[in-house]
């Protein structure tokens, strides 16, 4: 029994496994990247991205396929959409994904993506005629787990944005406060210098 559950777990092990791309970087404005990814056709690829830091967490998406055709082309707000595109190729080609900044004129933005395409061993096992009640267990596991998986890096990028955010706010009201006992200090000061001058200019006069 113990041995079966090994098997079990590699089985599932080897079924998760697919291609993936994660990266993060930083889009200066007025400027795009740009990449591509080479699928296969018929093959599902998901593509997860989340803006975590830069004026309004914005970002132009666009994908292309082969051919140079758009696929997919939205202006992209973080605090409204959820940074989740699919599509299923419908040829074999290097498709390329942009993140566009042209329209900031001074924010640059930090993008975090991952680009999945699923493994060509899915394919062979979900077109097979003759599928097991273990089979159809071990397909029904492996997308659960994908999905986990999925969740998590979104909830990840959230929380990294949220971080950034909340490190940002803070930072700014330690200096609106430091701005403030400044201001105090030197008003305190000039109220004093203002009242001694005014009460030795009041002495010298009567004198």
């Amino acid at each position: 029994m113990k041995y079966t559950g090994l098997v079990l777990f590699a089985i599932i092990a080897s079924l998760v496994i697919c291609t993936t791309d994660a990266l993060t970087l930083q889009i200066e404005p007025k400027s795009q990247e740009c990449f591509f990814n080479f699928i296969e056709r018929e093959k599902t690829t998901l593509i997860l991205y989340q803006v975590t830091r830069g004026g309004l967490l914005d970002i132009d998406v666009r994908i292309f396929d082969p051919r140079g055709n758009t696929i997919f082309s939205k202006l992209h707000f973080d605090t409204t959409m959820k940074g989740r595109q699919s599509f299923v190729a419908a040829e074999s080609g290097a498709y390329k994904l942009c993140f566009n900044n042209e329209m900031s004129r001074f924010t640059a933005k930090v993008v975090s993506f991952s680009w999945t395409v699923e493994d060509s061993n899915n394919n062979d096992i979900a077109k097979g005629d003759s599928l097991t009640p273990m089979d159809q267990s071990i397909q029904k596991i492996e997308r659960t787990l994908q999905s986990i998986i999925h969740e998590q890096k979104r909830l990840r990028y959230r929380e990294q944005a949220n971080r950034d955010t909340s490190e940002s706010t803070n930072g700014r009201v330690v200096w609106w406060s430091i701005a403030e006992v400044v201001v105090l200090v030197v008003m305190g000061v000039a109220q004093i210098w203002y009242l001694r001058r005014w009460f030795d200019s009041r002495s010298s006069g009567r004198v």
